[in-house]
């Protein structure tokens, strides 16, 4: 009698019992489990979702068939979760992957960074923002394989002897181009031609200048040189770059906290 007096009965007792209800009923999952409420926070969202989707309040009979709605779903997300069907399946995987990468980068991100920290950003990254050069500028058109009186030609164009059209071949490019961009230009003739620009000087033929079609003899007639911009002038690209960077790292920053816990074991790996 008085062993059945001892605590440490008592509490084999209970985890016997419990046990024994779980193997009774088939079930490995707590009574718990079983319990559904519909509180006030719940009634208030799915009121408000009608209110979103028809612009006015459900009735009472629509909004006990929301709750109903509600409270079947819910029955049928648990017993789904009980046979397993989330597992192996890429669309709720990929979903719920989803899901955390924003839960983990909602958790400390920064909604209005101040105007310090894009500053900064502005002056780590200048060469992303910087303004781009402006040019007026004509340009003759060599050919592939310009031949070996180029540098008599160019002579003649700076002397006013030649004219530009007399030695131009035929290509779909303009042969003047006003308040051009470096980008504009870029797009135009190729990055190799755009980056030669910045080395001209002005007034004077220059080249051959290579492109991503041939050869060219080029004149700048008028340069504005590109400048760091204000931060007032690029303010929402730099809040732009910002954000998607704080959020790469945010991101890195939880995958690596998760990644710890797991021993990850792959075919092939030493």
């Amino acid at each position: 009698m008085k062993l059945l007096k001892e605590p440490l009965v008592h509490f084999l007792g209970g985890a016997l019992m419990v046990f024994a209800f779980f193997w009774a009923t088939g079930s490995n999952r707590d009574p718990a489990d079983y319990e559904i409420t519909i509180g006030e926070s719940d009634v208030a969202r799915l009121q408000a979702g009608w209110v979103q989707n028809f612009r006015r309040p459900p009735t009472q009979d629509e909004l006990d068939g929301l709750i109903d709605q509600e409270i079947k779903e819910e029955i049928y997300y648990r017993e789904a979760l009980r046979l397993g069907l989330d597992r192996n399946d890429p669309l709720i995987r990929r979903r719920l992957f989803t899901k955390m990468r924003f839960l983990d980068n909602q958790e400390d991100a920064e909604d209005n960074p101040s105007d310090a920290l894009l500053q900064k950003w502005l002056d780590d990254h200048p060469d992303k923002y910087a303004l781009s050069s402006i040019y007026d500028l004509e340009q003759v058109y060599l050919g592939q394989d310009p031949e070996s009186s180029t540098l008599a030609q160019l002579d003649g164009l700076n002397q006013g002897a030649v004219e530009p059209n007399t030695i131009r071949q035929p290509i779909s490019l303009p042969a003047k181009l006003v308040q051009a961009e470096a980008s504009q230009i870029t797009r135009q003739f190729g990055e190799k031609f755009a980056a030669k620009l910045s080395t001209l000087p002005v007034g004077q033929w220059q080249g051959p200048v290579e492109s991503g079609f041939g050869q060219h003899f080029v004149k700048i007639t008028a340069k504005i040189p590109g400048k760091a911009p204000a931060l007032k002038d690029v303010r929402q690209s730099v809040s732009n770059d910002w954000q998607a960077a704080q959020t790469a790292r945010l991101e890195e920053a939880a995958f690596d906290k998760y990644r710890k816990q797991y021993d990850i074991k792959v075919s092939g790996r030493e």
